[in-house]
């Protein structure tokens, strides 16, 4: 009986979570790289990117939860398990520490680490605990140790700067349903909190905000501020009263120095953000609707219509850029989007730096999904546009935006 009851607690709690994801962006917007805004400054995604970087290559994780290096100077993957005769095979809670890969990582999503100072940090979370941790190792998972400990059910995009990490809280509140059991109760508290890297210390940066299905989500760093949003709704949302239930999204920004949060852009109503050096790219979405994939089995909500506008951090000034009808990507400093016109997609991007718009040929454009800008490679999912799924590839970006297909493939579905 007590299993059962955990099962149904931790079910419950995934689709708190889930929701969690659905409202923070990933629902509506693929994908979110920032320039940082300073030499020793990381944003890290980890909602779809599906890995991270060092100087020399790609940390990615395949599949089924092995932890691979593209090596830059190879072009090939590496699983990252320094254990000798090794087999590199699934393990489990009883299995002896002696026959467990390093690389093997069941706990750790995708996009959740990052390099700093020639070692390897991991996130590691327990929906069912609503708890996390950072541990560290050498880059080839020697000498694994953690660091800190904390609560959180989640691992939302996140910035280092120094030995100093920042993140976003999230814990879905809970109360006694008629059986008795612990269930959501449909209000989350949120927070911005900080991790020393050196000491493991974390600090509460913000107050725990509690209100309806919510959610604080960093969109990037610039000249010591931390940008984040907060989505939100006035009353219990359901799933199904979308606009009865009050929702909005409110900007932030923390100055790192004077130790404070200031709401910004009050009167802008937009519900993303992109952060690319001091440009700030926003997206407002009309018309939500419902699109079911050709399985019939999933669907996905999407804007008919997306307004994308750039503002400028420095000056306070935003400028209207393009009506898009589809919204795929960021990532290199780029917008990528659709224009369609008369049954004909066209495929552009909008480059931040140049203010410029480009147009890409649709025929190399729809079979590709971005997840990852890293150094002089883009990391993609090639071939299935319906669903988003299909095989993982490296393409270096000279190549991608002359139209060339060199795709480089990385280890994603195969166990070692």
């Amino acid at each position: 009986m007590k299993d059962k009851k955990q099962a149904r607690r931790f079910l419950a709690l995934a689709a708190a979570f889930l929701a969690i994801v659905i409202l923070s962006g990933g629902y509506i917007f693929y994908q979110k790289s920032g320039k940082g805004g300073g030499t020793d400054v990381q944003y890290h995604d980890t909602m779809l990117y599906m890995g991270f970087a060092s100087e020399d290559g790609i940390y990615h994780l395949n599949s089924t939860g092995f932890l691979y290096f593209f090596d830059y100077a190879t072009q090939k993957d590496v699983i990252v398990c320094n254990k000798p005769n090794c087999t590199h095979k699934i393990w489990y809670e009883n299995t002896p520490d002696e026959q467990r890969c390093n690389a093997y990582l069941p706990d750790v999503l995708g996009g959740a680490g990052f390099v700093q100072e020639d070692a390897l940090y991991l996130f590691n979370t327990d929906l069912n605990t609503q708890t996390g941790s950072l541990v560290r190792s050498g880059l080839d998972r020697t000498g694994v140790k953690e660091v800190a400990s904390f609560e959180n059910n989640i691992v939302s995009p996140f910035v280092v700067d120094g030995q100093f990490l920042y993140m976003s809280g999230c814990s879905i509140l809970t109360e006694k349903d008629e059986d008795g059991m612990e269930a959501p109760s449909g209000e989350n508290e949120t927070w911005l909190f900080r991790v020393n890297l050196n000491t493991g210390e974390t600090t509460n940066l913000t107050e725990r905000k509690k209100a309806y299905s919510s959610d604080l989500y960093i969109v990037g760093y610039y000249n010591g501020r931390i940008y984040y949003k907060e989505n939100l709704f006035a009353t219990k949302y359901d799933g199904t009263n979308y606009e009865e239930a009050g929702h909005r999204v409110d900007w932030y920004f923390y100055d790192i120095e004077e130790g404070k949060s200031e709401r910004i852009y009050e009167d802008e109503a937009f519900q993303d953000a992109y952060l690319y050096g001091d440009k700030l790219v926003s997206m407002y979405g009309k018309g939500m609707a419902t699109e079911v994939y050709k399985d019939g089995l999933s669907a996905q909500g999407r804007y008919s219509q997306i307004d994308i506008s750039v503002w400028d951090l420095d000056g306070g000034k935003g400028q209207w850029v393009v009506t898009a009808d589809k919204l795929l990507d960021y990532a290199d400093g780029k917008v990528f989007y659709v224009i369609e016109e008369t049954g004909k997609q066209r495929y552009f991007y909008y480059d931040i730096e140049e203010g410029e718009t480009v147009e890409m040929d649709s025929g190399f454009m729809k079979r590709l999904h971005i997840r990852g800008s890293f150094g002089d490679y883009l990391l993609v999912i090639k071939d299935d546009t319906d669903t988003g799924f299909g095989d993982y590839f490296v393409i270096p970006k000279q190549d991608f935006y002359n139209g060339k297909e060199n795709y480089i493939p990385i280890t994603w579905k195969e166990e070692p």
